[in-house]
């Protein structure tokens, strides 16, 4: 366990993308009007606009009425984070979302990162702009044995306020929207026969099984980083031993917020 300033747990770039920019496209501007238009029929002749002299025919070209009007296009994966960007932005109030929006390829860094917590890790340079202010501090309880400071917790008080202000609803209609764009660039990583959803709902379970720490967590130095001395906590994956960083308090809240999203993705992945 570094003493340096760590990176925000994975539900960051989960939560980052599956709550983008549903709310963006749901608003008035966009959308699409259902009116009818009458088309004339075979016998009838095209509009005349009427004048002095000399009399001219105007033809009105009118759509036809049984084609589609075509649904919103994606943009392609290389040209999406300004439209992530755009959206996160109109999603919440909270001004600490900015920090969230200056990496670039958020698709891929959201496809790939979520592949990895799925997988117990932590890859921490897709969210290294996230790590939190301040010091992690510790208290010396001997010459081999410390604990873990609990105003290291406040650190992560601004990104749980973040997190907890997203629409679970829209995150997961979000994330039905830029369904193909999560596709191809997980296809991209190599993975043939495995479905993303799944590596979604694996890496969200991840961090719902991190347990809630609520006594004080005794740590051991035994060379440069930091280790729980407990060997139950220390057996733990990177990124469960990094929500434990965030204290009882922000794991509870965050792991609540990730249930809800949870069943709003569940409900949507799974309609017929």
């Amino acid at each position: 366990m570094s003493d340096n300033k760590p990176v925000v747990v994975a539900l960051v770039v989960v939560v980052l993308l599956l709550a983008g920019v549903f709310f963006y496209f749901s608003s008035d501007d966009t959308e699409v009007s259902s009116q009818a238009i009458e088309v004339p029929g075979p016998e009838s002749r095209a509009p005349v606009i009427e004048k002095p002299e000399p009399e001219v025919v105007q033809q009105i070209e009118l759509p036809d009425p049984e084609q589609e009007v075509p649904a919103f296009v994606l943009p392609r994966l290389d040209d999406s984070d300004q439209l992530i960007r755009d959206g996160i932005v109109s999603l919440t109030r909270h001004e600490g979302v900015n920090a969230w929006l200056s990496p670039n390829e958020l698709i891929r860094k959201f496809v790939a990162f979520s592949d990895s917590v799925a997988n117990g890790q932590l890859s921490k340079e897709p969210v290294r702009v996230l790590a939190p202010e301040g010091e992690f501090k510790v208290r010396k309880l001997s010459d081999t044995v410390y604990e873990l400071d609990d105003t290291s917790y406040d650190r992560y008080n601004d990104f749980t306020q973040v997190v907890l202000s997203i629409d679970s609803r829209r995150a997961a209609e979000f994330y039905l929207l830029v369904g193909p764009m999560l596709v191809e660039a997980y296809s991209e990583l190599g993975y043939p026969d495995k479905k993303f959803d799944d590596v979604v709902f694996q890496a969200i379970g991840r961090l719902l099984e991190t347990p809630v720490i609520t006594q004080p967590i005794r740590l051991v130095r035994p060379v440069v980083m930091y280790q729980f001395e407990d060997p139950r906590l220390e057996s733990l994956s990177p990124i469960q031993k990094q929500m434990i960083r965030m204290g009882p308090k922000n794991t509870r809240a965050l792991q609540i917020k990730l249930g809800e999203i949870a069943l709003e993705l569940r409900s949507i992945v799974e309609r017929p």
